[in-house]
């Protein structure tokens, strides 16, 4: 299970040359700043625009996965910041296009339209054009927008070369000095020992305590950075930007927040029943990784994931598994290998990247990221480039449908009272790490934009501010360790993506409502949800969700979610007192 990366470039040449042809491409299109746009010309530059946008998104995706392959390379950096740089640049030269459409108005465009029916297809991009339209900026706003953007990409760098480069020391097990590292750090907190979890957890959370000053350094610049484009932008928060730009209704965010608070009791009451069933005195954070599988020690092979993730998805029909298997074939990169980057599992395109180890964790991480790929593969097929990425909004909740799948498929065919502990107890921890969890790292960065909009981010502002949101989301319950506060600096998101997590919470809720429409009252179609599977962008992300029935801007949906966590708990707490 690797890569076949020959699909995009055969070789770094190829890659460069691409580079070149864009160019050229360019010139060509460059032409248009000074032609007056009719509707034939208007259909000519749309199509340049967006071949060379193709080209350019290809250019990216290579460097940055060749990266991830081989995190240490020199020739792999460069590969990266090549990839970026260049289409960074693309992307602020191409910017005239949006304004000179603007500028001829809508009333014209619509003429157009009118008059050329190739231009049909252009239509959602063209109207989201003008709903966008006083956040578009002038070239010279552009360039600022754009450097801003690279010291971002550098500081990216900066903090994934940190991460790269952290050592966590070693801690005593069996009487043996052990060495902890992202490889098995997983393995350490989730032990049965306490003192092992204990050791792990504050050699870790230690480690990058030394290096407090740096990634709070970075984090504060980043952010002040995406404030300023997001004012640059005419936005009033970078909030603001994010949904706007999905044409989401920030509401869905404060009700999300606002639902999850109002149901933290359930979660300390699945907590407090994991401390009783392992018998936890007093717990502390690093106690609940433990879990609930009587040290049944369950491993699941590459050759034993496909074969269950072919089972669990036979709900979703022969259409959906002929495409899990192509995938499966060279666009999932799975197997260990030191080179790669350890600590991260991600989708990009058609591909996916892991370090598979065989837990059910790696398991439920693996038919995940199908759930993109497959995703965008559907709708590569069906949709042209300029609709074929779904939004991340949308996108998740096919994804989070996989892993609500392969949970009642291992759960119905567990073969001991054990098993079905285990299965269950998984599914209220996704639960716990999707909805409550994410919905928490969003409740924490909305706190530091609006900190950062009056103060520096200082590495003591930041763990103050972590140390009260784990506090209040976590409950009373629990004995917090002073170290705890640091672990702000591991979220990963907070320098990748703005507002990325409360998307994966929104997911598992929306997630839940299709399976029961799809598997339990069968009152939505294989074929209807894979119409939405292949409709990639070519809707906004909430008429996306209508064609499944679902409407998150009815907080009812939201907080219908929390009642399949309960019914999860009362079934938890049947088995356990049979």
């Amino acid at each position: 299970m690797k890569w076949d990366l020959s699909e995009l470039f055969k070789n770094n040449e190829e890659f460069y040359f691409e580079m070149d042809k864009v160019n050229k491409l360019y010139e060509d299109i460059k032409k248009y700043k000074d032609i007056e746009l009719d509707s034939d010309n208007l259909e000519i530059l749309l199509n340049l625009e967006f071949i060379i946008k193709e080209h350019t998104n290809n250019i990216l995706i290579y460097g940055s996965l060749n990266y991830y392959k081989n995190i240490s390379s020199e020739d792999c950096i460069k590969l990266k910041k090549d990839a970026e740089n260049f289409t960074s640049d693309i992307n602020t030269k191409l910017k005239f296009i949006d304004n000179k459409i603007i500028n001829l108005g809508k009333d014209t465009i619509n003429k157009y339209i009118e008059q050329n029916k190739n231009l049909d297809i252009y239509s959602l991009y063209l109207n989201n054009l003008f709903r966008m339209k006083e956040h578009i900026q002038n070239d010279d706003v552009n360039v600022v927008i754009s450097e801003n953007n690279k010291k971002i990409n550098e500081s990216l760098t900066q903090y994934n070369g940190l991460v790269r480069d952290m050592k966590y020391g070693d801690i005593l097990i069996d009487g043996k000095l052990e060495e902890v590292n992202n490889s098995n750090y997983s393995k350490y907190i989730s032990s049965r020992n306490r003192e092992t979890r204990k050791q792990a957890y504050f050699s870790v959370n230690e480690a990058f305590k030394d290096k407090a000053q740096d990634y709070s350094e970075i984090l504060d610049y980043i952010y002040d950075l995406r404030i300023k484009n997001a004012k640059l932008e005419k936005y009033d928060n970078v909030l603001e930007k994010v949904l706007f730009e999905e044409n989401i209704d920030s509401k869905i965010v404060e009700s999300l927040i606002g639902a999850v608070n109002n149901n933290l009791p359930l979660i300390w009451e699945y907590l407090k029943l994991k401390a009783n069933l392992l018998n936890i005195q007093e717990p502390h954070l690093y106690d609940f990784g433990v879990p609930m599988d009587f040290n049944m020690k369950k491993k699941y092979s590459l050759d034993e994931a496909k074969e269950i993730i072919n089972k669990a998805l036979e709900p979703l029909g022969e259409e959906y598994l002929k495409v899990v298997n192509i995938l499966l074939e060279n666009h999932f990169d799975a197997e260990l290998d030191p080179n790669k980057h350890q600590s991260i599992t991600f989708s990009w395109h058609t591909y996916s990247f892991m370090n598979y180890r065989c837990s059910y964790n790696d398991l439920k991480n693996m038919i995940h990221e199908l759930g993109h790929i497959v995703n965008y593969y559907f709708s590569m097929q069906e949709q042209p480039f300029v609709y074929e990425d779904s939004t991340i909004f949308v996108g998740e909740t096919a994804s989070l449908i996989n892993e609500i799948l392969l949970n009642r498929y291992l759960y119905n065919n567990a073969t001991s009272k054990e098993e079905k502990i285990f299965y269950l107890s998984k599914e209220i921890e996704n639960y716990f790490v999707t909805v409550y969890k994410q919905t928490m790292y969003t409740e924490f960065e909305n706190e530091l934009y609006l900190l950062k909009e009056k103060e520096s981010l200082t590495n003591s502002l930041l763990s103050q501010t972590y140390n009260n949101i784990i506090k209040k989301y976590y409950g009373e319950n629990i004995i917090y360790d002073e170290i705890s506060s640091n672990e702000w600096m591991r979220l990963g998101h907070l320098y990748r993506w703005s507002y990325y997590p409360y998307k994966y919470a929104t997911g598992l809720i929306m997630a839940s409502v299709v399976v029961e429409l799809l598997v339990d009252k069968k009152t939505l179609s294989v074929q209807e949800y894979l119409k939405f599977l292949k409709s990639g962008s070519s809707k906004y992300s909430l008429d996306l969700l209508k064609m499944l029935n679902v409407d998150l801007t009815d907080e009812m949906v939201i907080n219908d979610g929390f009642k399949v966590l309960e019914k999860d708990i009362k079934e938890l707490k049947k088995i356990l007192n049979n």
